[in-house]
């Protein structure tokens, strides 16, 4: 009896609690909690670093794609400015795609793709949970096309030796996602505090 007991203290020891490894950081989409995965585990802003709406400023249209309202902190904007036209003097169109994200705008693009028929872990994927996109910080920019071919146009090549100049860089470069995924697109402004 004695060694029964201590046989299932045992098996409940080391079954029981999370498995090693095993993410505990969860989002809610409307009434459902989900476990954001490893890809995103651990990945999570700091909720000061969120832009505030009402302190953003519009990127001006011209280096907006088909015209869209895109917003960013003022600072991001000035640099991007500055950037884009740099660019334009070497004969390359910088062109944005999209700016600030709320968490509330991050939860619907999520929702939208699990009413398309994806389930939440191929959406995490391809898609930072609300409190983990560089989006929210009002300071990230995925420029055009924001898709892997980005990686093959001459804005890919003129960012990736002129970027840093006016202070952005590529969040997720091949050489280091790990289980990130590879997003040549995506640009973050990182002088601002």
């Amino acid at each position: 009896m004695l060694r029964s007991a201590i046989i299932l203290s045992v098996l409940f020891l080391f079954s029981s609690g999370p498995a090693s490894g095993e993410c505990h950081e969860t989002v809610r989409i409307d009434s459902m909690t989900y476990s954001v995965g490893s890809r995103w585990c651990g990945k999570k802003l700091d909720t000061t670093l969120f832009a505030s709406p009402s302190s953003l400023v519009r990127i001006p249209s011209e280096y907006c794609m088909n015209d869209y309202r895109i917003y960013v902190t003022g600072a991001t904007r000035k640099a991007f400015v500055e950037m884009a036209r740099s660019a334009d003097k070497d004969g390359i169109k910088l062109i944005a795609e999209s700016g600030y994200r709320s968490s509330r705008y991050q939860r619907a693009i999520i929702k939208r793709r699990m009413e398309a028929g994806h389930s939440f872990e191929q959406v995490m994927k391809y898609v930072a949970p609300p409190g983990y996109s560089e989006h929210e910080t009002g300071r990230a920019l995925d420029l055009a096309t924001s898709n892997a071919g980005f990686v093959n146009t001459e804005a890919y090549k003129w960012l990736k030796h002129h970027g840093a100049e006016f202070g952005f860089s590529e969040t997720y470069p091949k050489e280091r996602t790990g289980n990130m995924p590879y997003e040549p697109w995506h640009w973050c402004y990182k002088r601002e505090n």
